[in-house]
Parts: C-alpha cells; structure tokens; sequence
C-alpha cells in the first residue's frame, strides 16, 4: 500500500488557466507552511472528465450535429499542441504517481485537503459525480476542504446523498463564497468559514516560474461574454491610450476586434499569469482574470456576469469595488480610470490572507510524515 503525507485534491490535467494557478498555488503555499512534509497534489481525474478535454473522439453520438465537428476540433495541431503544453505545465507541480480510481482508494493519506475551484458543481456531466470530490474513498484519518466552491449549484437543490454524506464526513470545511457556505450550513448545521482562492496566497509577483512577455504596452482581454457595447467602449479606450488589445482565448471566441489573439495552444500557463503581470491593463469577465488583475493591482475593466457576481459579489464589496463594476453609467473609461485605492484593497486583501492560512494551518496534523 503506498503511503503519503499531505495530499491535495483537485481537478488534476484540466487545460483551464485558472484550474491551473490555483493548484500551483496552494501545492506551493502548503509545502512553504511545511518545508519539513511531503505535500503533493493527487494525481488522478476521474476518466470520463479527463476524456471530456483530451480524447480525440468526442463524448457525443454520431448522430449529435455537432459529432463530426468536434471530430475535426479535436485532431488538429493545434489540439494536440494545447494537450502537450498542459499536461507538461502539470508535470511541474509536484505530485503522486498517476492513480487509477481502484490505486487511489487503497492509498494512503495522513491528511487529504480537497478543493479549490468549482469541485463540488455535481450538475456538470463532465465531473461524472465524482466521490472522490466530497472527500469520499480516501484511505485517510482526516480529510478537509480548502477554498472549495459548489459554483451553480443553490442551496434548494435536491442534493445527491453521496454529496451529503461526503460533506458530513469532512473533518474542516471552508470555502470559495456566500453561496457554497450556505449550501454546507444547510448540510451540516454549522457554517463554514469563507477563505481566499490559493492564488491570492501565493506571490506571483516575485514567481520565477512566471514568464515575462515579449509585447509591451498592451491591454490584456481575457473572458467571453462581452457586451457588444462594452468591446466598443474596450477598442475607443485602447485607441485613446494607444494600446495593442491582446487576447488570451479561452473558448475560440471570435475576437477579430483585438489586435492579437494568443490561443490556448500558444500559451503556456506560466506564460498566461506572466501576460497579465506584464499588461498596462485588463478587460475581463472571468473570476481569475479578475483575480490576476487585482493581484498584481492592475487598474482594470471588468464586464459583469451573474455567474461571477455570485463567486465574488460580497469579496467585491469588502474591497469596495462592487459599485464600479455593477453600475451600469460607470463606462470602461472610467472603471480603469477611477481612483483605484490599491493600498486599502492591499490591506483588505492582507487580512483575508492571514485567516486563509491559519486555517491551513488549523487542518493539518502537527505530527512527522509516516516514513514510505
């Protein structure tokens, strides 16, 4: 039986930037709070979601229209060369030996955290109601979750029993957002602590891994959704300022309207944070575009969602920034142009931090790894 420490668990493989970072993040942030321990993600994901990103058949039937399409999209160069640069880029945060369902439940685990990002989002078929989300099947005397987020699930929900139980059974719990800790209060009577993603934990600003970009004086353009207005207020803003819009795709959009477009094939993950640590300024509709730009205090647009909204609405409103964003006669120019406080936003943000990692610290055991 293999035998191991400290053992993360989240979405392992996924080629999302953002899926990414807060591994990277937290993976980093543990093994800094302890030099002395074995912290390693958890290598494995469920097959039928790491099949939904990298097999070259698409998950719907022959008969779907959009069969012999997705046949097309996922052989090209370009699908083969976003497999290589994230699987490669995962290869860098240390890590288990790759797991099948049957490895992982006989391994063991002195501690086993869970989360962050949406892993508790039961409603996506993708995730194949995976147990192993809610701390389920683990060989280990404590497992918790960190920053863990149920996305667009609400709390009237009918919930799976194994979703339940799962959550029961956890040692600690916190999470990513008001709607995650209700919908835990409401499972288990007691509410769970809100913390801050792994990303604001980490410092990218001084990160070595991070590359810096070959462009220079460019406004960065990352999300989909885009209000039709809000892209011609983005293209008046950079022409004014004399900035190239550089888009980081993420769903191959049609983003004929910037001047570059860097595709997820083009881009490794460490070459996406550095883009945005790079960029003058930011557009973005995304809950880690948004991330990124306040972590390295960017003055920034951000084109509202409600799915966003209700990840980060009440974190928004703390930094006192929910108004700017959510008035609709606040235009872009004066979103990135408005008196942007960074040194109470710092401070706001610095508190929230220290309580995220004392309950990192609060989760794990203070006693020696078991020797392998």
């Amino acid at each position: 039986m293999e035998k191991h420490d400290i053992g993360i668990f989240t979405f392992w493989d996924v080629p999302n930037y953002g899926t990414f970072a807060q591994a990277y993040a937290l993976q980093r942030v543990l093994q800094k709070l302890y030099p002395d321990r074995e912290v390693l993600q958890i290598a494995y994901l469920d097959s039928k979601h790491y099949r939904f990103y990298y097999s070259r058949l698409p998950l719907s039937k022959p008969w779907h229209k959009k069969f012999y399409k997705d046949i097309i999209a996922r052989n090209t160069v370009e699908a083969s060369r976003k497999r290589e640069l994230f699987l490669h880029a995962y290869e860098s945060i240390p890590h288990t030996e790759k797991f099948t369902k049957e490895e992982l439940q006989e391994a063991r685990f002195n501690t086993v955290i869970v989360g962050s990002d949406i892993v508790w989002d039961y409603s996506f078929r993708c995730f194949n109601h995976d147990e192993f989300l809610f701390g389920k099947g683990f060989n280990s005397d404590s497992v918790c979750a960190y920053a863990a987020s149920f996305g667009t699930v609400r709390p009237e929900n009918q919930h799976p029993e194994y979703v339940i139980s799962g959550i029961r059974n956890m040692k600690k719990i916190s999470v990513r957002e008001e709607n995650s800790q209700r919908i835990v209060e409401q499972i288990t009577g007691r509410s769970p602590e809100i913390v801050l993603d792994p990303t604001w934990l980490w410092d990218f600003t001084k990160d070595e891994n991070v590359v810096s970009p070959q462009l220079e004086n460019y406004m960065v353009v990352y999300g989909q959704d885009f209000t039709e207005d809000f892209i011609t207020q983005i293209i008046e803003y950079a022409k004014e300022r004399g900035l190239k819009l550089v888009c980081l795709d993420c769903n191959n959009d049609n983003y004929a309207w910037c001047d570059v477009v860097l595709r997820q094939h083009e881009l490794t993950p460490y070459e996406w944070i550095g883009l945005f640590r790079g960029a003058k300024t930011i557009a973005t509709t995304t809950f880690h575009g948004l991330t990124f730009s306040l972590i390295f205090n960017k003055q920034f647009a951000f084109c509202k969602t409600d799915f966003i909204l209700a990840k980060a609405g009440t974190f928004l409103k703390d930094l006192g920034l929910y108004r700017k964003f959510t008035d609709s006669n606040i235009s872009v120019k004066e979103m990135i142009d408005e008196d942007w406080d960074y040194k109470y936003i710092n401070t706001v943000i610095g508190a929230y931090r220290t309580k995220s990692i004392e309950f990192l610290k609060s989760i794990v055991p203070q006693r020696k790894c078991e020797s392998k």
